[in-house]
């Protein structure tokens, strides 16, 4: 599932919470206005695009991102930012290279001859974030694994069987970009589970994994990790 630019902050918008969301990328900022407009109606919130934009210090009460931190130059330098920005909270959300298919990614990567487009692989463990907190003058408050089903990591099936074996190019049709289901912004059915109450009683069925007490299993199944702090 392609993710859309700012759509984990709406549920704070939904809740009366001023958002500002950071997004240099025209046609994603663009999206994101759209979506938002349309599932939270009544929210507060501004999209900033100018890529040398300073925020001041202590802007927010939470700073926060998803994904970013591994493609950073400077991975350390971006967190330090964060925490300048932030009153309180700096919350992050990293690729979880202990899930037990991401060597499967990274190999389906190399056998299509794809460049590597998710970040420096060093930064997708906890424990140097975990190790660096201390010294970005932050308390680690909770880590977490999320996004938690038993399907592998960001791997597209019909794309690793035909990269693998390219006899089957014709097998998989049905798994092409043009056949897959699409959901438009004004009909995302996470937002409205009264109109689509069999997807949300499917998604709980698949959510065993993520629900579970058991760390182990979330650390194996876990597509990602955050890590919520707290400035000291």
């Amino acid at each position: 599932m392609t993710g859309i630019a700012g759509i984990n902050s709406i549920v704070l918008g939904r809740q009366g919470i001023h958002v500002t969301l950071y997004l240099i990328n025209s046609s994603q900022a663009a999206y994101a206005e759209r979506v938002w407009k349309i599932h939270a109606p009544q929210a507060s919130f501004e999209i900033m695009t100018d890529p040398n934009a300073r925020f001041p210090d202590q802007s927010y009460d939470l700073v926060w991102n998803f994904n970013i931190l591994p493609r950073a130059s400077d991975p350390s330098m971006l967190l330090a930012e964060m925490v300048r920005a932030s009153r309180r909270y700096v919350f992050f959300c990293v690729p979880n290279a202990g899930n037990y298919s991401f060597w499967l990614h990274r190999l389906h990567h190399r056998v299509a001859r794809q460049p590597w487009d998710h970040g420096d692989i060093r930064w997708m463990r906890p424990a140097p974030w975990l190790a660096m907190l201390p010294d970005k003058g932050l308390r680690l408050c909770e880590f977490l694994y999320l996004d938690c089903p038993w399907w592998p990591d960001i791997v597209n099936p019909a794309e690793l069987l035909m990269d693998f074996f390219p006899f089957l190019k014709q097998a998989p049709q049905k798994a092409a970009p043009e056949n897959r289901m699409k959901w438009e912004p004004e009909a995302l059915p996470y937002y409205d589970p009264e109109r689509y109450p069999e997807i949300h009683h499917k998604m709980q069925r698949l959510a065993f994994f993520e629900n579970s007490p058991f760390r182990l299993l979330k650390r194996l199944f876990g597509h990602h990790f955050g890590i919520l702090a707290e400035k000291l």
